[in-house]
């Protein structure tokens, strides 16, 4: 069980960084389907099935939202400049105006 949430957590947040949040819906509702039809298998109450399926959705859900998150910053972070210090834009226009 740890093991299965634990990867499930991996595969959300790597999803987060690469699929759109419509196919991550579809595959998160489909994967929490099925857990909480194997804990039913196992002897689970209908109940406590659904709780679970409802847990690993939530759980599913959170991990996808970091991945956006960890993406989108690393992608921003990315794309500032080394030095962007707002000093050094104002000697370099004043630079510019006196040349």
């Amino acid at each position: 069980m740890l093991i299965t949430t634990l990867v499930a957590a991996v595969i959300s947040i790597a999803a987060g960084a690469s699929i759109r949040a419509w196919a991550f819906a579809i595959f998160a509702i489909l994967v929490a389907i099925g857990f909480g039809s194997v804990a039913f298998a196992d002897g689970s109450s209908l109940f406590g099935a659904i709780v679970s399926g409802i847990a690993f959705l939530v759980l599913m859900e959170i991990g996808y939202l970091t991945g956006v998150f960890l993406s989108g910053f690393a992608r921003r972070s990315a794309r500032l400049p080394e030095n962007n210090s707002a000093s050094d834009s104002v000697a370099a226009t004043s630079e510019r105006r006196q040349g």
